[in-house]
Parts: C-alpha cells; structure tokens; sequence
C-alpha cells in the first residue's frame, strides 16, 4: 500500500511538471536532435523508469515465488519422511501381538 501512494504521488508531481513546462526546447542527443517540452521529456524518463523498475521487481518476485515452491515441496517431503520413521518406531516399539497401550489385549477365543 506505501509504494502505491508513493507511486501515485511520484505520477502526480511528473504530471505537474510536464503540464507547467509546455514550452519546445531543441534536445540533443549524440548527433540526433529534436524539439520536445522538457516536462514531455521528464514525464517521458520517469514512465521508463517505472516500467523498468517494476520489471526488475517481476523478476525478483519470480524468483522468490520459485523458491517458496521449491521449499514447500521440501516440506512435504521431510513430512511425509516424518511420518513413515514414526510409523516404523512403533511397529518397533510394539512387534505384532502386543497389544497397543490404552488397549485390552484380544484373547484367542475373541479373535474367532
């Protein structure tokens, strides 16, 4: 929400500037000139850099999305390792036969 208002008051003060700043001005570049207001011309850099800035920032956010995938998976994984090493300490912890603590062993006449 703060880089949105920054964002918007940023836009607003370009706008201003390039509405108070209408007269034509001959700009050079290397060996290319042509006339432009100087607030068409500032308006014109601070809309780049937006777009470039907020590329940079796709980017940065790709790859951040991509390692929270990559850890999530990881996650899954070490659970689902958990749980099997759990199931084995009890099936060691309790060989078949022996009933489970909390429960009442099962006589041989109940099994029938």
């Amino acid at each position: 929400m703060l880089r949105l208002l920054i964002l918007v008051i940023l836009l607003a003060v370009l706008i201003v500037f390039a509405l108070s700043n209408t007269d034509l001005e001959p700009i050079w570049l290397v060996s290319f000139g042509w006339h432009l207001s100087i607030g068409t011309l500032v308006l014109g850099v601070g809309v780049i850099a937006l777009l470039f800035g907020f590329l940079i920032g796709l980017i940065g956010d790709m790859q951040q999305r991509s390692r929270a995938r990559r850890a999530e998976q990881h996650v899954r994984t070490l659970e689902s390792q958990l749980v099997e090493l759990h199931q084995r300490l009890d099936r060691l912890q309790n060989p078949v036969g022996t009933p489970l603590p909390g429960t009442a062993p099962v006589s041989p006449e109940q099994k029938v």
